[in-house]
């Protein structure tokens, strides 16, 4: 099957932009909170020392469609962020939403390097 076939199919409640876009706008949230200084600076812990929320930047790194995993035999679609330092291109780490078919986000998964 072609993939824009299968995208459309896949992508049927929810555009894969509107799967990112939400995506990005999580992480951008959770970064501005936590680096604010009303924020709850118990992930601040897990970034180098001394980095402030506009050292990072965000870039897509894939979207993946799981037609059956070992964890569900449900369709789910996972929207990958890449969390890097700006001026060194240094990868800090990822953050990921995961879709169901609906598109309703069933988790959120962020790793720090």
């Amino acid at each position: 099957m072609e993939s824009a076939a299968i995208e459309s199919l896949v992508f049927a409640q929810k555009s894969k932009t509107e799967l990112i876009d939400e995506t990005i706008i999580s992480l951008q949230s959770m970064l501005y909170e936590t680096f604010s200084k009303k924020g709850d600076h118990t992930l601040k812990h897990e970034f180098p020392i001394n980095t402030l929320a506009d050292d990072l930047g965000i870039k897509l790194d894939n979207v993946v469609i799981y037609i059956e995993s070992l964890k569900s035999p449900e369709l789910s679609i996972e929207v990958i962020l890449d969390i890097f330092i700006k001026n060194s291109n240094y990868e800090l780490g990822t953050y990921s939403h995961i879709f169901n078919e609906e598109g309703n986000l069933v988790d959120e998964l962020l790793v720090i390097n």
